[in-house]
């Protein structure tokens, strides 16, 4: 049997309770340990490795094995913990207020080492588990974060047909990856707040100036992104994370992997970060934390 968290039965029925049908909406039930099915017999089976495939329809994502291959080496050499331990600290500062169990949802996680850094931050600094859910479009992703993480369930789900009921999360982590903000709002817990991080100017402004020197692409304004939060949900803070790390040989050609900065960028570009020794890089991010209106 797949070993993830919901084939495990003290667990099930807690992660089934959130989970709604993508095409009908009504509520998925487990049935024989291997499949979701609701009333109208909309069937999802249990992936082997241990994750449930919740797409209404085929969808093709850009994100492949190979970058989150690099995105979990990256992960495992520390580069993203400075951002997972000021989330883990955001959440902790709240979690007292929900009386419940603290469900937590990652709308886009792709293989999963965010929230499973995240969890056990917290698990370590309140005593309780929370709740996780990774859903990600990528299922490459997903087959990975299923079979690296076990106290999670996971998900290949699409953002615009969340899978989960109405008010169904306390938290929702939105990392690097776009939103869907009616769903967002329509999945939160009345009490609850979204936690989106989106880049700063200089994330990866090492990466930037070589790949796309003397172009349109060179300079980064997230002044978009930011009219968009605050035009579904209330901008309470913002919460700066900027650092620098030095990258050898191998973690610099997993970033070049990793990112979707290097779509779009010319082959002799790219070959001239992939030659470098070392690699000091920025990562400069803003951690938007929003509520519902009203």
């Amino acid at each position: 049997m797949p070993k993830s968290i919901i084939l495990n039965e003290t667990h099930t029925g807690h992660f089934e309770d959130l989970l709604r049908c993508p095409i009908c909406q009504h509520t998925l039930s487990l049935v024989d340990r291997k499949s979701l099915i609701c009333k109208n017999k909309h069937c999802f089976d249990l992936a082997k490795q241990g994750y449930v495939n919740l797409l209404s329809h085929g969808i093709k994502s850009k994100y492949n094995k190979t970058l989150f291959e690099s995105r979990k080496n990256l992960a495992q050499s520390g580069f993203f913990e400075p951002l997972n331990s000021k989330l883990c600290d955001l959440i902790s500062s709240e979690a007292k207020s929900f009386d419940r169990s603290l469900n937590i949802v990652d709308a886009g996680c792709g293989e999963g080492s965010n929230l499973a850094s995240i969890q056990q931050k917290l698990y370590q600094h309140t005593g309780r588990m929370p709740s996780c859910v990774g859903m990600d479009l990528a299922k490459e992703g997903i087959q990975m974060a299923a079979r690296d993480f076990e106290d999670s369930f996971w998900c290949v789900a699409d953002l615009a047909q969340c899978p989960f009921v109405d008010h169904a999360f306390e938290v929702i982590l939105n990392i690097l990856s776009p939103a869907n903000y009616a769903e967002f709002e329509r999945i939160l817990n009345p009490d609850g707040y979204v936690l989106k991080v989106i880049p700063e100017k200089d994330y990866l402004k090492e990466l930037r100036a070589v790949f796309y020197a003397e172009t349109d692409r060179e300079d980064y304004t997230n002044a978009k992104t930011m009219e968009l939060f605050e035009n579904h949900l209330a901008l309470t803070e913002i919460v700066p994370v900027h650092y620098t790390r030095t990258l050898a040989k191998p973690l610099i050609e997993n970033l070049v992997h990793m990112t979707p900065l290097t779509w779009g960028a010319q082959e002799e570009r790219i070959d001239r970060i992939l030659k470098l020794d070392s690699l000091e890089i920025t990562v400069d991010l803003a951690i938007l934390v929003g509520r519902k209106k009203g």
